[in-house]
């Protein structure tokens, strides 16, 4: 559940922040909210994102490839394997 643009715990998911998030880019683009009512909702949905963000980012440190190299399996950070 959130409140005021802030999850009421640390458990808050990924899924209910994003479709939080929807609604708020609804109700904006709705166009019929008043100045001071679209501007928390923006802070908000700023809020939201930067919440997304932080989830996406831990998701991407945990993932993990599996690369089987003469016939081993290594463990890989994402990314790492990457070439550039």
């Amino acid at each position: 559940m959130w409140r005021r643009g802030k999850p009421v715990n640390n458990e808050q998911t990924f899924a209910a922040a994003l479709t939080r998030l929807e609604t708020v880019v609804q109700e904006l683009e709705g166009g019929e909210v008043g100045l001071e009512e679209a501007l928390a909702l923006f802070e908000e949905g700023v809020r939201l994102i930067s919440f997304c963000n932080e989830k996406l980012e831990e998701a991407e440190g945990k993932i993990k490839l599996l690369l089987q190299e003469n016939n081993t399996i290594k463990l890989q950070d994402w990314g790492e394997g990457e070439q550039k």
